[in-house]
């Protein structure tokens, strides 16, 4: 049986990249626990190599980010996506094609 594909997505913008990273990567090992399999933007080369989200910019890498999001059956909220604009925008496209969407 193929494992279900989900998406990580919560507030990055403007928190320390420790806290962020610590967040997303307990989430990862929690959601694989549960037999998933994961794709975390924290895991994705914008986010992996700083230079490369600086040559980007935001918008081209929120759109490379959703370009993952499409490949995945849903998405997994972390608490405070409200406040992210990405999440949001994240959130609305999954939500927009049919995906699952679980809230922390």
């Amino acid at each position: 049986m193929k494992k279900r594909l989900i998406y990580i997505s919560g507030p990055m913008s403007g928190l320390p990249r420790e806290d962020y990273m610590l967040n997303f990567a307990a989430t990862q090992v929690m959601l694989e626990a549960c037999g998933y399999e994961v794709v975390s933007p924290t895991q994705l080369a914008p986010c992996r190599w700083p230079w490369l989200y600086r040559l980007l910019g935001y918008r081209l890498t929120l759109l490379y980010d959703l370009w993952h999001l499409m490949r995945c059956d849903g998405i997994y909220m972390l608490d405070g996506w409200q406040q992210s604009r990405g999440a949001k925008t994240e959130r609305a496209v999954a939500e927009a094609f049919g995906l699952a969407v679980i809230d922390e």
